[in-house]
């Protein structure tokens, strides 16, 4: 699919330098009421369509939406102001006139109804009066059909010199759409600025400080050596002499008092530090005693383009308009970067991985995003049978995850690993008669049964797997263990399935079998047994009944599934073992 995107309150145009990097997307559209904003866009997207107006004017309104059907617009970004979260304690949220360009944003949804939308705003506008906001937020555009994921991000987390948070709330008619990982890849201020010109206080490339005049491609050539908007602010003579008191990489704690002024805040008049990343850029950075935004060792504050090169603007991105505009476009950007992560992210999603037949599916994905895409499709499950992340990992003495485990460190999988909020949304696939059964550490057990009898699941058991060859440990100091559990529950008033053998009198909860070896294990290190999970599907389940895991791993939940004649359902984040998984289920399907 070829994303075409409608860029509202577009400013320079930060979010779309970002999106127009991902093969697949293309920013064919733009509006901002700032004419110097806008004109940096044109200059800088000319095949793009650009508007300058305001959106609660309905002719223009009308104009943009007419313009975006002609254009195939199917997917709207934008970061609309929002500025009353509450109103003197009041939750008025949406209803807040302050809110009004909020209402225009989802006027202009509504009626273009693309594929996807992004919305990019402060972080509070998810945590604000306890998530009141972002409720309502959900509720608007899920009534319009579309599935909501969203989160704060910081663009440090996305190769972008800059501590920046933002929060981001992505909706799909048709997919769910995880959020980006962080990438891991940090950089940092010297990186980013350090080879530019030093240039001085009042000095600039050029003797006219800013640009109204596009450029031609001799200019662009220019790169690298002269660079448009490389212009130090011309500091006064006071300032220069506080600046010069700065030591390197120092803030105003090494000033005499007499010369701090009425700044008493310790993070102004402060310069960046070389080795790690800046504080969020915003649209005073020209102005020393507003924060962090001097220059690591010269005696002034940054120029627009190190700015641009801190929010991860390329060299060859223009901006245009007065001094005072271009801090603006500059502060109030997206950072490219983090628009890139985002675009990848939502191209990532509509070509995610699945496997379908007709006794098994399975999708690379994440099952926290995907559940909202099964519940939008009416997707309705006999079981749900999982082993997800015991959350009982340490971080000392690891390897690899694709080789053995070492001690109790199972992967990054297994840190910091929401083990209940799942199960909230999982209880509404099941049938009517549906049941789960829940693989935990015995830390959690009373925990996980706290969650399903407040979701309307009736606990009946705790299943007990013994292992006949545990893991040995300091047998001297410590029991061996030789045990994991299961929490066994059933939906309220559910004619629950429980095939209990005729040869048996009394069915004891408890299934005894040897941990998983020779061909029959996988890189995967918390690989339940094969014999283990045929035992509960066979006494829980019916034949041809849906079976589901949303923490498929290696996919022995869904061969025992296909062994014992049950359908599978399975999810997967990890495409490594998605691929084990697939291979399993596929060698089990053709015998």
């Amino acid at each position: 699919m070829e994303f075409r995107v409608l860029d509202l309150f577009c400013g320079a145009g930060g979010f779309s330098a970002g999106l127009d990097k991902v093969n697949g997307i293309k920013t064919v559209a733009a509006v901002d009421f700032d004419k110097y904003a806008t004109e940096t866009f044109k200059n800088n997207f000319p095949e793009a369509y650009v508007f300058t107006g305001d959106l609660t004017d309905a002719k223009t309104k009308n104009s943009i939406i007419e313009k975006a059907k002609e254009l195939n617009v199917n997917m709207i970004v934008g970061g609309p102001p929002c500025q009353g979260f509450s109103l003197k304690g009041k939750n008025l949220g949406l209803d807040d006139p302050r809110n009004f360009l909020f209402l225009e944003y989802y006027y202009l949804v509504k009626e273009i109804k693309p594929e996807v939308f992004v919305i990019e705003n402060v972080k509070n506008l998810l945590n604000s009066e306890n998530g009141y906001f972002k409720n309502q937020i959900i509720e608007k555009f899920s009534s319009l059909g579309y599935i909501l994921s969203y989160g704060v991000l910081n663009a440090k987390d996305y190769s972008v010199p800059e501590s920046r948070e933002r929060a981001i709330i992505i909706g799909s008619l048709t997919n769910s759409i995880d959020l980006p990982q962080p990438q891991n890849c940090p950089v940092t201020v010297r990186e980013a600025i350090s080879d530019l010109a030093y240039l001085a206080s009042g000095e600039g490339v050029f003797e006219s400080d800013y640009i109204h005049e596009p450029l031609s491609a001799y200019q662009k050539q220019l790169r690298g050596k002269k660079l448009y908007n490389h212009i130090a602010t011309n500091h006064s003579a006071f300032a220069l002499e506080k600046l010069a008191m700065i030591p390197p990489e120092g803030d105003k704690t090494s000033l005499p008092k007499e010369l701090y002024g009425k700044q008493k805040f310790s993070t102004t008049w402060s310069r960046l530090k070389w080795d790690t990343y800046s504080p969020t850029i915003d649209t005073r950075f020209d102005t020393p005693s507003n924060g962090r935004n001097s220059h690591p060792v010269l005696n002034r504050s940054i120029t627009p383009r190190e700015a641009a090169r801190i929010q991860s603007f390329d060299d060859d991105f223009i901006f245009y308009g007065p001094k005072c505009s271009v801090c603006r476009q500059i502060g109030n950007a997206v950072p490219p970067r983090l628009g890139k992560a985002i675009g990848e992210a939502i191209v990532n999603s509509y070509g995610k991985r699945m496997h379908e037949t007709d006794n098994f599916t399975i999708i690379n994905g994440d099952s926290y995003s995907i559940i909202k895409e099964l519940k939008k499709n009416n997707i309705k499950v006999n079981h749900i049978i999982t082993d997800p992340p015991y959350n009982i990992s340490k971080t000392n003495n690891f390897g690899t995850m694709k080789n053995p485990r070492k001690g109790i460190n199972f992967g990054e999988w297994d840190l910091d690993f929401d083990l209940y909020s799942w199960i909230s949304e999982y209880v509404d696939v099941l049938d009517n008669n549906g049941s789960m059964i829940i693989f935990c550490s015995y830390r959690f057990i009373s925990h996980i049964i706290e969650q399903l009898e407040s979701n309307h699941m009736a606990v009946k058991d705790v299943l007990i797997w013994q292992k006949s060859n545990p893991m040995p440990r300091n047998i001297n100091r410590r029991y061996v263990q030789d045990t994991e559990f299961a929490v066994w529950a059933v939906k309220e008033k559910a004619k629950w399935v429980f095939n209990k053998p005729d040869n048996i009198p009394y069915l004891r909860p408890l299934y005894k079998t040897s941990t998983v070896s020779g061909n029959e294990r996988t890189s995967h290190p918390t690989q339940k047994s094969l014999q283990l999970m045929e035992g509960i599907i066979g006494v829980h389940t019916n034949p041809n009944d849906i079976i589901m895991d949303p923490f498929m791993g290696s996919g022995t939940t869904g061969v025992a599934a296909l062994k014992s004649g049950r359908r599978f359902i399975g999810i997967e984040l990890d495409s490594s073992y998605y691929d084990i998984a697939l291979n399993r289920l596929t060698a089990k399907q053709l015998k």
